[in-house]
């Protein structure tokens, strides 16, 4: 409610209004009125005199108040026994008669009440640092020496002067030179700053950002024209640039040291000051600042020409060395002569090996010269065979070399496991000369448009040269190839550098996409032509050949108004379905499916055929039934590749998107979400007390899959091991407790910031349709059976809806026949984990379900009837977008352009958001005309990548105010100012979570990051690992020994002194161990700190992201990269495919005391866990079962 308010006192001001009014608005007589204990917002305006502009203001006023009965009650207290006076003077109340406060006024109502006093001072902090800036005659960027040093190798010109200005609301410095360069250092990209009398020391993560600020001068008739409006004059444009200009600008990503010059010391005091007042913790220190240059141009060009000289392999570490700012280019230089001594000796793979275990060797030793670092871990591979250690990749698996291209750096990671695709299996042997390019913003998030800030030059400059011109890595140059769907999204594509191969057929970018197929159909629009090469570049594994006359082309089912059916879904006979199976169960790392049964629906790709297969009883033999709606190109290829096997059913959680439509709709409220979350959050927590219970956490919430913690939890369960979560102690159970201290914060910072909420009796599944006819309109069958063979015939009223859900008519009530009746087809009933789709209706149902379709859509169903709503919306009906299309066959560089503009208008991220943000305040939520609106442009957003149409920003709906909803704060700043109170399900979900405290994952890390020094004692060795053998320290060993003894004879295999196992396993070990740091490294959402090894086994990262995407994209990675690696070291410890299962079984136990012994090594304890695992595998088949 709004009062307005007369008689203020010239002299008082909007704060001493507010001072004055407090002690009576939070009094004895509104506390009745206080929501939930706590005192409220309110807000003073005070209005600006027309006459007399020398005047504070008008003497009046308005007061807004969170409800018309505090109002009410305050005119009443007010005119009788409350008057309310300032400065003498009895202030006047009465309702308004128009609004002086906006819609963002009324947001701020909902914030949580803060002193004025404290709001005053933060404004005074906010002021205190804008003003005028603090000169400095020079900003140096250096490199930092061994010895302590810091040499300065770029400098400012010296014409050029800066102004130090620190903002707080973004959380930054910035550097404003007399050229009109600005350079911003976020807080989180400072690790450390150092002040002495004449200037200041930053040490960096990443480089910072560069802008260009010109200067505008607004004329006097422009000024006068907006000080008559009361305008705030609108910011200039800043544009992105890659480095603050000029030629040795180039070398500025690899220096990390950042030295500022101050014209005296009264400047570094102030300096130190405001940095105090942000935040920023500084030390006092003088620093011996030299200009070495080590990056002059002809160290550059030396450095650049060996090289190219080097094999590809090797010169991609050497460069990744320098890229990630580890070694420059200097200290490469200096063996170089070593690094050619050890090609002579290991070869080539080795060689690369070593250089690129130089960077871990530094740190656990920086004070040691490189070629002392080089000849240490030369010496470690020369005895331990370490290359040779692993077991061979898996059809499915390849190692991938990656480049993150940002803004200013080109950043070298890898060779790291991925998944293979068509074009990565046909030329195995050549796939270094494939590289996957990310690119992101210097602190690895995605490029995005920022308010006053033009990315498009430097989008076009920068990327656009690399995509169009090619990139040079290593001193070879690569070509931009194509890109897969989930690599668009995460703005990465595949580049390649021809290659000759073993038969002199020479291959390039051009030759590749030619032979992919003939792509005439849709050669004309660039966005069709790249989203039609990305079917080969889709993350597939290898499965069974089909013979042109196996393939059936079979019609569409649509209807009389044109409504597909079957859009992107074929059939297949039980026969093809048995044999893709076993084909896709062949590698060790899955054989421990083929217990299962054969799945009923495949995602696949088939040559230019996309979608999903799924079995019809009726045909016999081999026979695959395909359609028109997944013919996308044609292609002589009759590989059947698996992109998915649906072989078991998902869990189904809910999310703040679908939680918003639920309250929509206005049938569900709060209660039953309240109820589901608080249920996951004691599950999560009393999981915590039993390996039992921790292992069904973990399936449930897919973590720790690579490690395959839920199987090795449940059978340390078995051997009566108890779980020990707050011992401080080492060795594995300690281990396994701070682990799942990780995973009590991942699930329920995903409970806080997704609302991902586990929904019992509700399950995620595939679409397919219905071939036999049976089902009627608005019906649907799924039968589910889970991976213990449990089995589930859905039946009744289903909400049934599909991510992401962003118009109001995104969920459907539908009806689930559950067991089918004598009378149905037989081949219905034997479909299981997949739900089956009405061939009848109009539109189809996975239309009307956010615009779904059958070529692989997951779709959600929930039985209970507490989130069931009887009121339906109309579903999202819009028209295709018209494709963007050129008068002329496109080329590749159309196809690059497309890619380019992509980055720049990927918005649909964005309009999601704005969505939710514009329901969360408006009174109809996602039914309100804006967010109906949004959801139009978020189906042409989905549809960009094919049809090369975006969304222009300008198109959205614009937010009312700044003011942002609590549920939005991201996990870096969610004590953000501009946060109000959300009243929406999803707000009370968010503030009914808090997280635990957890262990400083950045110190466990660092104290974990330490190699096993051959040299101080702490050698692998293989006399301790043999006595070991016999002698058991750990709880887990003394429950284990008895266990295994039922099998073989322990203490007859010792006597054996089985040195040639110890000596192989401590390589597979020491190999392992590299191969798990590295990992962690650039896993990490930091590049100062790795991850630690309880985060890398949980499958989880601790440290905060401003972007969720991002956390969950490198998740993604890290996840598969060990999976990959601990699918390897498995494979290893059992040894050969002619191993005995009685010696796999002796081969894990000395794994298993390796673990053990070097229990205090980064990688012993998850080693062990691997150890483990290989052990209770064998003892499963030794017993007949898998």
């Amino acid at each position: 409610m709004e009062l307005f308010v007369r008689s203020v006192p010239y002299g008082a001001d909007e704060h001493q209004v507010t001072r004055c009014l407090e002690p009576i608005l939070h009094g004895e007589k509104f506390r009745d009125l206080f929501v939930g204990g706590a005192p409220y917002n309110f807000m003073v305006r005070l209005f600006k005199s027309k006459k007399h502009h020398h005047q504070n203001h008008s003497g009046n006023g308005a007061l807004l108040l969170p409800s018309e009965g505090i109002g009410q009650r305050l005119l009443a207290l007010s005119s009788s026994t409350c008057p309310v006076e300032i400065h003498g003077r009895r202030l006047k109340f009465e309702p308004s008669r128009k609004p002086a406060f906006s819609q963002g006024d009324i947001l701020k109502l909902r914030e949580p009440y803060q002193d004025p006093e404290i709001r005053q001072e933060r404004e005074r902090t906010r002021a205190d640092l804008l003003r005028a800036g603090i000169h400095a005659s020079s900003v140096a960027f250096g490199w930092p020496c061994q010895d302590g040093s810091i040499s300065l190798e770029h400098e400012s010109p010296e014409s050029t002067t800066w102004d130090v200005l620190f903002n707080l609301d973004d959380r930054c410095i910035i550097l404003k030179s007399s050229k009109e360069i600005r350079i911003l250092l976020h807080l989180r990209a400072i690790q450390s700053t150092a002040l002495d009398s004449e200037g200041a020391v930053l040490w960096l993560e990443r480089p910072p950002l560069f802008e260009k600020q010109p200067e505008v001068d607004m004329d006097a008739i422009g000024e006068l024209f907006a000080s008559l409006l009361d305008l705030e004059p609108r910011p200039p444009m800043r544009y992105r640039l890659s480095s603050p200009g000029g030629d040795p600008s180039r070398i500025i990503p690899y220096l990390r040291v950042l030295y500022i010059r101050f014209d005296d010391s009264i400047s570094s005091q102030e300096f130190e000051r405001r940095a105090k007042k942000m935040g920023v913790s500084t030390y006092s220190s003088d620093h011996d600042l030299e200009r070495r240059g080590l990056f002059m141009p002809g160290i550059i060009e030396r450095y650049q020409a060996a090289r190219a000289r080097l094999p590809f392999k090797v010169a991609f570490q050497v460069q990744g060395l320098l890229s990630r700012c580890a070694f420059n280019p200097q200290e490469i230089l200096e063996i170089l002569r070593d690094i050619h001594a050890a090609l002579t000796e290991l070869g080539r793979s080795a060689t690369a090996e070593c250089v690129k275990a130089l960077e871990q060797e530094r740190e656990g030793n920086p004070e040691a010269t490189p070629a002392a670092l080089f000849a240490d871990v030369v010496q470690s591979f020369r005895t331990s065979n370490n290359v040779k250690a692993m077991s061979d990749e898996e059809p499915g698996v390849f190692e991938c070399h990656r480049a993150t291209i940002t803004p200013s750096s080109i950043i070298l990671t890898g060779p790291l496991p991925d998944e293979t695709n068509r074009v990565i299996r046909k030329y195995r042997k050549y796939a270094h000369k494939f590289i996957r390019i990310d690119f992101t913003e210097e602190d690895g998030l995605h490029l995005r448009k920022e308010k006053n800030v033009d990315l498009g030059a430097i989008l076009d400059d920068r990327i656009g040269e690399f995509m169009k011109n090619g990139l040079l890595v290593a001193g070879r140059r690569f070509e931009f190839l194509a890109y897969s769907s989930s690599a668009l999204k995460e703005h990465a594509v595949w580049f390649m550098t021809p290659f000759t191969t073993s038969d002199g057929q020479y291959v390039t970018s051009e030759s590749i996409r030619r032979s992919l197929g003939d792509f005439s159909k849709v050669i004309y629009c660039p966005s069709r032509y790249g989203a039609r090469l990305s079917q080969a570049f889709s993350s597939t594994e290898p499965s069974i050949t089909i013979k042109v006359n196996e393939i059936r082309f079979i019609p569409d089912k649509e209807s009389d108004q044109g409504s597909l059916y079957t859009d992107g879904v074929g059939t297949m006979s039980p026969q093809v379905a048995e044999e893709i199976w076993a084909k896709y169960t062949e590698p060790r790392s899955k054989r421990s499916r083929r217990r299962l049964k054969t799945p009923s629906a495949f995602q696949i790709r088939l040559g230019g055929l996309k979608g999903m297969l799924c079995v019809d009883s009726r045909l016999q033999g081999r026979v695959v039934c395909v359609r028109d709606s997944m013919n996308k190109f044609h292609s002589n290829d009759r590989e059947v590749e698996i992109a998915r096997a649906f072989d078991r059913p998902m869990t189904m959680f809910l999310n703040r998107p679908l939680i918003m439509l639920l309250e929509t709709l206005k049938k569900v409220p709060l209660e039953p979400f309240m109820a589901l979350q608080t249920k996951a959050v004691e599950e999560t927590r009393d999981a915590m007390k039993s390996f039992d219970t921790a292992a069904r956490l973990l399936e449930q919430y897919g973590l720790g899959t690579a490690f395959r913690l839920t199987s090795v939890f449940l059978q340390l369960h078995k051997l009566d091991v108890a779980l020990a979560l707050k011992d401080q102690s080492q060795g594995l159970l300690p281990f396994l407790g701070r682990m799942l201290q990780f995973v009590e914060n991942h699930i329920l910072r995903d409970l806080k910031y997704k609302a991902r909420i586990p929904v019992p009796n509700a399950w995620t599944l595939v679409g397919v349709s219905d071939e036999y006819d049976y089902l009627g309109e608005n019906e649907i069958y799924a039968r589910v059976r889970t991976i213990d063979g449990e089995e589930q015939y859905l039946e009744g009223p289903v909400m049934i809806s599909r991510s992401p859900t962003v118009h109001p008519g995104d969920a459907r009530m539908v009806w689930a026949i559950g067991k089918p009746s004598r009378g149905a087809p037989p081949g219905l009933e034997d479909l299981t984990n997949c739900v089956v789709f009405p061939c009848k209706g109009h539109p189809s149902l996975p239309q009307c379900l956010a615009g779904g379709d059958l070529d692989g859509d997951l779709y959600c169903l929930v039985l209970d009837p507490q989130l069931h709503f009887r009121w339906q919306f109309q579903h999202g009906d819009y028209d295709p977008p018209q494709l963007v299309t050129l008068d002329r066959p496109s080329t590749i560089k159309d196809v690059a352009q497309f890619v380019i503009n992509y980055i720049k208008n990927d918005l649909l991220g964005v309009i999601s958001t704005r969505s939710m943000l514009i329901a969360d305040i408006r009174e109809d939520c996602l039914a309100d005309e804006d967010c109906v609106k949004l959801a139009k442009l978020h189906s042409i957003a989905v549809d960009y990548p094919k049809t090369g149409r975006h969304v222009e920003f300008e198109q959205m709906p614009s937010l009312e105010s700044n003011r942002r909803p609590d549920w939005h704060a991201n996990e870096l700043n969610d004590n953000d100012p501009e946060l109000y109170q959300s009243n929406r399900h999803i707000g009370h979900l968010f503030r009914a979570i808090e997280l635990p405290a957890l262990p400083e994952a950045r110190k466990l890390a660092h104290r974990q990051r330490r190699r096993i020094q051959r040299d101080e004692g702490e050698a692998l060795n293989t006399t301790d690992v043999l006595q070991a053998l016999s002698h058991d320290k750990s709880v887990v060993s003394r429950h284990l020994r008895p266990k295994i003894n039922t099998y073989v004879d322990i203490e007859e295999f010792v006597e054996g002194q089985p040195t040639n196992v110890v000596n192989e396993l401590l390589d597979i070990f020491d190999r392992y161990w590299l191969e798990l740091q590295y990992i962690a490294k650039t896993n990490s959402l930091s590049n100062a700190t790795a991850l630690s090894e309880e985060e890398v086994v949980a499958g989880s990262i601790v440290a905060k992201c401003s972007q969720p995407r991002r956390r969950q994209d490198v998740i993604a990675d890290m996840r598969r990269s060990s999976t990959s690696l601990c699918d390897q070291v498995r494979n290893s410890i059992e040894g050969t495919e002619d191993t005995s299962e009685e010696d796999k079984l002796l081969r894990a136990w000395v794994a298993w005391k390796i673990s053990e012994k070097y229990h205090q090594a980064y990688a012993a304890m998850s080693f062990g866990i691997l150890a483990l695992d290989t052990a209770f595998n064998a003892m499963r088949k030794l017993d007949g079962s898998d």
